[in-house]
């Protein structure tokens, strides 16, 4: 890393550090809406309701789905909601279909479900659509004028006062006592999402619709919801996490909308809870959200734009602390090459401009010019009633090499037709979304996935055998198992990073993930291919398993003939299918046939290595990637591949790969590639004889 950067971190931490809190207070006199928009923002609104163009499309349409939400029954279900995770097979770990709402079918098996926990499930998706279109309609009220808007709103908050303490109190486990008495609710399974709808819908819906409210109804929906709702998520202290970050967002919007400060102070200052503590603790020095996921960097990300924007409608200057908007700019550069962010931990398809739309109330809050490549270039309803002008073009940022000390990440990126891309991950374990993936990688290029993480389920099969035995542990990843045991939560040491715009480079070691063994990786990334070097070292003999994931429709290799016999006991082995093993002590070769490209792997040879090829699940137990794992054995052993990606029609450069002490050799065409990687971390990489990356002496 080059001197500026390291000051560029250096004053970015100290900045964090020198943030003071602003005064935390409310304004006198409480004027509605207090939270959900400012006059301002409403007549931009209002006026392009009024106009016509696509700005006038965007406002409308949330018009339209409030008469949708008018011309239905309201009919409130006879229970509070249930998590996603219950809604599986569980003898196929397949998300179930829903015939109507109390049948519920597996796509596999046909085992119709019924009853308390499944229909519970359809529960909550019917009072997250009641509690939509309210928001919807308080939203068309202010837009409007009309009074039946307000009168729909009124109804479903008036409706939910009466029944939320008399739905019963339920939580997403059914056996662990204690954690149902700290983190369940009424209306929904989890404080976390009862906060998330206070914020999100019924404390805004309440803020359009309180003068129009009688004081009678006013009384009722405050002491019937909207108080009950925050005492509910105030008894569960969840601290450094994604839940802690939602409550702080619920008891702000609650306690605003309530006029009491008490609930915006906690939300803010609590120590150990509130808004600053989580800044310190829970984001890293770059703005990674710690729980190592993209998926729950923007979900917890929701959360704080939440809090930044009722806080800047009260008066209260929270997007200054420089750590929040760094978890804004980050994610751009993590971008791979078909525009997804890494599918790390529990993640399923995240992108940078996915989250546009929190993205606009952050470049609405700081004018930062890095924002504005990542928001939609259309109106929506975000820029209108922030005033951006989406014409406005901005050119997206050129994306290097890079590495992330603080979250743990290295970006490997180089020039070249294939436009390849790796993401190396060695940082801290995420906790109860993170996985057990030190020293792992994910291989893009040609604008494709090709090494694969598989993030978890699409369907939060969080509950089921398949989630700690294949998503959560190290089988499922790119990284290296010992004696076929998952790795223990750990985190990683980075050793070296050099690239320039043709080459990069990453070298990471672990001693943690098994006690007794050090694990070092380096990372080559070339114009065409990618290097993967693994040196292991045991305080007695082991087996160590290296394991490849990649994107295809078949994979074949030279080691293995016939099926063979499987090894047991081995963590997660029960959802690999169309296995072949075989045993040799030759070079390796293998093919991960796709429709378009093909992956190589080469490996250099070494006695008595076991291979093992078949394919695991990724989005579901139906979505399968072809897989290797390659065995060895001993007190210390290595491992030196090659993955080459080629379009199809065309055939591999590489040769061979050979491993002798620490030099690596490619053989490429007529080309020789050597990489020597000396035990103080200094790093040489030549072709032909010639230097191409050298690490700093």
């Amino acid at each position: 890393m080059s001197l500026f950067a390291v000051l560029g971190l250096l004053a970015a931490a100290a900045s964090a550090e020198e943030w003071k809190a602003p005064p935390i207070q409310l304004p006198k006199p409480l004027k509605h809406p207090v939270i959900a928009a400012t006059p301002e923002e409403l007549g931009r609104l209002r006026a392009a309701l009024k106009a016509t163009g696509p700005a006038h499309d965007a406002v409308a349409r949330v018009v339209k789905q409030a008469d949708e939400a008018l011309s239905k029954p309201l009919a409130f279900p006879p229970r509070g909601g249930q998590h996603n995770q219950w809604y599986q097979c569980d003898k196929c770990q397949l998300a179930l279909k829903t015939i109507d709402d109390t049948h519920h079918e597996c796509p596999r098996c046909k085992t119709v479900y019924s009853g308390e926990p499944y229909d519970d499930v359809v529960y909550e998706h019917q009072h997250y659509a009641i509690i939509r279109g309210a928001s919807n309609a308080a939203w068309a009220y202010a837009l409007t004028g009309e009074r039946r808007y307000a009168d729909h709103a009124a109804k479903v908050l008036l409706g939910y006062a009466e029944r939320y303490l008399r739905y019963p109190y339920h939580a997403n486990t059914r056996n662990n006592l204690a954690w149902k008495i700290v983190s369940g609710g009424h209306l929904f399974e989890q404080t976390l999402n009862e906060a998330a709808s206070l914020s999100c819908d019924l404390a805004p819906s309440y803020d359009l619709i309180h003068d129009a409210l009688s004081q009678t109804d006013r009384a009722a929906i405050r002491d019937g919801l909207l108080v009950p709702m925050l005492k509910n998520m105030d008894k569960h202290k969840a601290g450094k996490g994604n839940w802690q970050t939602w409550h702080n967002a619920g008891m702000l919007a609650g306690g605003a909308v309530l006029g009491d400060l008490a609930w915006v102070e906690k939300a803010i200052a609590q120590p150990h809870n509130g808004f600053i503590e989580q800044m310190k603790v829970s984001v890293s020095d770059e703005g990674m959200w710690y729980e190592n996921s993209w998926g729950y960097h923007f979900y917890t990300l929701h959360a704080m734009t939440l809090i930044a924007e009722y806080a800047r409608r009260l008066g209260i200057d929270l997007w200054s602390h420089p750590t929040l908007r760094k978890m804004y700019t980050l994610p751009v550069h993590y971008t791979m090459a078909d525009g997804s962010l890494p599918r790390w931990g529990d993640d399923v398809h995240a992108s940078a401009r996915g989250a546009g739309w929190l993205t606009e109330y952050a470049y609405a809050a700081t004018k930062d010019p890095d924002l504005l490549p990542l928001l939609p270039q259309a109106p929506y309803w975000q820029s209108v009633m922030l005033g951006r002008d989406p014409s406005t073009k901005a050119e997206p940022p050129i994306l290097t090499s890079r590495v992330f000390r603080s979250a743990g990440h290295a970006i490997l990126r180089t020039r070249g037709e294939a436009g390849l891309t790796a993401a190396f991950t060695f940082g801290p374990y995420g906790g109860y979304h993170g996985h057990f993936d030190k020293l792992s990688f994910v291989f893009f290029g040609h604008r494709e996935e090709l090494g694969v993480d598989p993030g978890r389920a699409a369907s939060q099969a969080y509950r089921l055998p398949i989630h700690r035995n294949w998503y959560k542990p190290t089988l499922s990843h790119n990284a290296v198992l010992v004696d076929k045991q998952p790795q223990r939560p750990a985190c990683g040491k980075l050793e070296l990073f050099v690239a320039n715009h043709e080459y990069a480079a990453v070298a990471a070691s672990c001693d943690e993930a098994y006690p007794g063994v050090c694990h070092k990786r380096l990372l080559v990334l070339t114009p065409t291919y990618l290097l993967v070097v693994d040196q292991l070292t045991s305080d007695k003999p082991r087996r160590f398993d290296w394991v490849y994931h990649n994107r295809g429709t078949t994979i074949e290799c030279d080691a293995v003939k016939e099926p063979g016999k499987v090894p047991d006991k081995f963590v997660g082995l029960e959802y690999v299918q169309d296995i072949k093993t075989g045993a040799t002590a030759s070079p390796i070769r293998a093919a991960f046939a796709g429709k378009t490209v093909t992956t190589h792997l080469t490996m250099a040879g070494a006695e008595e290595t076991e291979v093992l090829i078949g394919d695991g699940p990724c989005a579901s137990i139906l979505d399968r990637v072809p897989m290797a794992v390659i065995t060895r054995h001993g007190t210390q052993t290595a491992f030196a591949a090659v993955l080459e990606p080629v379009p199809i029609g065309r055939r591999p450069a590489v040769r061979a790969v050979e491993l002798t002490g620490a030099v690596v050799t490619v053989h490429r065409g007529d080309a020789t590639d050597q990489a020597t990687l000396s035990l103080a971390n200094e790093l040489d990489v030549t072709t032909g004889g010639k230097a191409v990356l050298v690490t700093p002496r």
